[in-house]
């Protein structure tokens, strides 16, 4: 059943990632969701672009709303849940979208009356192409997160995650690596316009090709590693490359990224 009213605590580019998503997909219409944040401008320029409606404070929007999404900064999670907690009744369902903080203490602020769990998505939930990595309690079972499911999946892929400890690789595996794939893809752009390729050109291409990449690795139903290495001929210009790569540790510097940005996901969960 979809939900009346969906409210957004925080309203920066996640959560207007995520509203964009959820109007597109025709699941929500903008007047049943409801965003409140301490920056007006930007409450405005949401209204303004994608129509919802804005609340009075974060109290009034879980007032108001079914499902609350906490989309604000790590260290403002808690003292938000703190704040609105009074207003939380029971059954209504409450999702953190914030790194590092963790279920026990959102739970801990709003107290035992909402269902409660934490999510992991990143900007593809804007184009409903999203990976989520969703985590809640074990006693939860998936008959009754299917509420979870049906709102989230209009988003992208759910993924359980049943270990916590784990969200904060999460989020380096999904939340920001959509970041490093384009960076990647930057780089590839650069090099085919320092060859004389037109820019627009090459992207297109470049993109068109990680597309390309995914649905064949996603159909060929086998290990990454023996996958990217049918590629590669002895000789050939692939093997010029990955050689290379292999040479000035490619991957240890690419691996070494997400486990700075895991460890980071840790500290705002600290702080």
């Amino acid at each position: 059943m979809t939900p009346q009213r969906v409210g957004f605590i925080g309203a920066g580019h996640l959560a207007n990632a995520m509203i964009r998503g959820f109007i597109t997909s025709g699941y929500l219409d903008p007047g049943q969701i409801v965003i409140s944040d301490v920056d007006d401008g930007r409450l405005r320029e949401v209204q303004a672009t994608l129509g919802p409606a804005i609340a009075t404070s974060n109290r009034d929007n879980a007032e108001r709303c079914d499902v609350l999404f906490l989309a604000a900064k790590p260290a403002q999670i808690v003292p938000i849940a703190e704040e609105i907690q009074p207003a939380i009744r029971s059954g209504q369902l409450v999702i953190s979208v914030a790194a590092g903080t963790s279920l026990g203490r959102v739970k801990a602020a709003l107290g035992p009356r909402p269902t409660v769990c934490r999510i992991m998505p990143n900007l593809a939930v804007s184009v409903r192409r999203s990976t989520i990595g969703l985590y809640a309690d074990a006693s939860l079972s998936e008959e009754a997160l299917q509420p979870v499911y049906a709102l989230l999946s209009q988003l992208g892929k759910v993924f359980r995650i049943h270990d916590e400890s784990q969200m904060a690789a999460i989020t380096a595996l999904s939340g920001s690596a959509p970041a490093y794939y384009v960076m990647m893809a930057e780089a590839l752009v650069s090099y085919g316009v320092a060859q004389g390729i037109p820019e627009q050109l090459v992207a297109e291409m470049i993109l068109s090709t990680m597309e390309g990449t995914a649905a064949w690795a996603r159909q060929a139903k086998v290990p990454l590693g023996p996958l990217w290495r049918r590629v590669v001929t002895a000789g050939g210009t692939t093997e010029a490359g990955t050689r290379y790569y292999d040479a000035e540790g490619f991957l240890d510097i690419f691996v070494e990224g997400l486990a700075r940005s895991t460890e980071r996901a840790r500290e705002l969960g600290d702080s």
